[in-house]
C-alpha cells in the first residue's frame, strides 16, 4: 500500500513540505471498510499465484546503508542498528557500501535493523 504523506524538504534558503509517498504492508485482518463506499471495482484474488519464499535467506540487497547510533544508560554500551537505504527509520545519510554495514555489524553492540531489508545482512 501507498500512504501520502508530507515530508519535510529543506531547501538552500527555506524549508518546506512536499507530499511523498511511503510503502507499508497492512495485515488484511486490520483493514476494515469505510462506510458508503463502492467496492464492487476492487479486485479480491491474485491474477498469479505468488512464489513460493526460498528456504534459504535472501542475499543482502544492493544499495547504501546507514548506522543509527543510540544511546544507553550510564556505564553501558550503546547501541548500533544498521539500516538499509529504503528504511524510514533511520535519521542519517545511507552513506556506506554493503562491505562496510558488514564490518560495522561484527563491531560490539552492532544488530541489523529487523524493519528494513538489512533484516538480510549475515550476522555472523
Amino acid at each position: 500500500m501507498r500512504l501520502p504523506v508530507w515530508a519535510e524538504v529543506e531547501l538552500p534558503n527555506r524549508i518546506t513540505v512536499e507530499p511523498d509517498a511511503i510503502v507499508t504492508r497492512i495485515p488484511a485482518r486490520l483493514i476494515s471498510a469505510i462506510e458508503d463506499t463502492e467496492y464492487s471495482a476492487v479486485p479480491t484474488r491474485r491474477k498469479h499465484r505468488p512464489a513460493r519464499p526460498s528456504h534459504s535467506s535472501p542475499a543482502a540487497p544492493a544499495g547504501r546503508w546507514s548506522v543509527q547510533h543510540l544511546p544507553a544508560p550510564a556505564g553501558r554500551r550503546g547501541r548500533r542498528v544498521i539500516h538499509h537505504e529504503s528504511c524510514w527509520i533511520p535519521t542519517s545519510d545511507a552513506d556506506l557500501t554493503l562491505d562496510q554495514a558488514l564490518r560495522e555489524l561484527t563491531r560490539p553492540g552492532s544488530e541489523p535493523c529487523t524493519t528494513c531489508d538489512a533484516r538480510h545482512l549475515p550476522t555472523s
